[in-house]
């Protein structure tokens, strides 16, 4: 039965790659190497949430939720709709909404999500125009409260989006030589927190 699931999942992962290259990071999922890295990087405690920028077919969701994070706390955004449908059927529980990340603070007002602690981004930043880097930062930090920060994961070692010009702080928090490819996880945050 998980052999199945993961075949449809690599399947379905890779069929969206071939379809849009650029709006995926790799051409396989996450590995739960990388997903415990992220989960260990997440500042959560009870009655925030935690938001996922590109939940691809859930491998980063899921070491979220393995890490204990509740699945009622977590809110996964995806664009694409085969997905988003993957992933409403896969994660019960879970706030799963199809929408467009550079548009997070209209989609959480209408949640009513307030408290959010960490935004986890998956989205492939490299490559991508600077309006679409700087939409996405922004709409990440206008959603943390307090000294909450962002999660950025990338298959490089030079920093996925223009830190300066931005006004952040990133730095590489852990290093996943074991995903495929192997990956780097970066923290973001604000220059005056």
């Amino acid at each position: 039965m998980e052999h199945a699931k993961a075949v449809r999942e690599s399947e379905l992962f890779f069929r969206q790659w071939l379809r849009s290259p650029r709006s995926m990071g790799s051409i396989i999922p996450s590995s739960r190497a990388l997903a415990r890295s992220v989960a260990k990087e997440v500042a959560w405690q009870p009655g925030w949430y935690v938001v996922e920028l590109g939940g691809g077919t859930g491998a980063i969701t899921s070491g979220l939720i393995e890490a204990g994070i509740p699945r009622e706390r977590l809110v996964v955004l995806e664009l694409d709709r085969a997905l988003y449908e993957y992933l409403r059927e896969r994660l019960t529980g879970v706030l799963v909404v199809q929408g467009d990340a550079t548009r997070l603070d209209e989609i959480l007002e209408r949640l009513g999500v307030r408290e959010v602690s960490t935004v986890v981004s998956g989205l492939p930043m490299i490559g991508m125009p600077e309006a679409f880097k700087r939409a996405i930062v922004e709409q990440g930090f206008r959603a943390l409260a307090g000294q909450g920060h962002m999660l950025q994961y990338s298959y490089s070692p030079i920093c996925p989006v223009p830190a300066r010009q931005l006004g952040i702080r990133a730095r590489i928090v852990r290093t996943v030589p074991w995903n495929v490819p192997p990956a780097y996880v970066w923290r973001y945050d604000r220059l005056d927190g």
